[in-house]
């Protein structure tokens, strides 16, 4: 029997042959030539991909990285964050901001529900922006 490594954040992520095959291939140094087309192309692929004529970002982190990236980006100590939670990620996006010193309203609902967009304390301060987590 063949046991194999499965990667779970979060998951299962199963790799197809191909992409193993890839990553056991020798690394590219990513400041060479060959980097910089395969990078190129890469990006100009995932904005076929993804449907844009926008840049695409792409983050070597987690996703609890790219949330942090959001966060660190977008607001500044003192600015005031509507988050609506119904399980860990809205957890983490309210520490992420309470970390980065924002002022964190919070909206919970029962694990894996729906938070009600009435129990939102909704004022002319906010606007149409909002974090939301599942």
């Amino acid at each position: 029997m063949i046991l194999k490594t499965r990667l779970f954040t979060p998951g299962p992520t199963p790799l197809l042959p191909a992409a193993q095959f890839a990553m056991a291939a020798a690394d590219i140094h990513h400041r060479t030539p060959e980097f910089r087309a395969i990078f190129s192309r890469v990006l100009a692929q995932l904005k076929d991909f993804v449907g844009t004529a926008n840049d695409v970002i792409v983050l070597s982190s987690s996703g609890t990285g790219a949330m942090e990236a959001s966060v660190s980006n977008l607001t500044s100590p003192g600015d005031r964050v509507l988050v609506l939670s119904a399980g860990k990620f809205g957890e983490r996006w309210a520490g992420l901001a309470k970390a980065f010193g924002c002022q964190v309203d919070l909206v919970t609902a029962p694990s894996s529900s729906t938070p009600s967009p009435a129990s939102a304390p909704l004022t002319s301060t906010w606007t149409s922006s909002a974090s939301t987590s599942s």
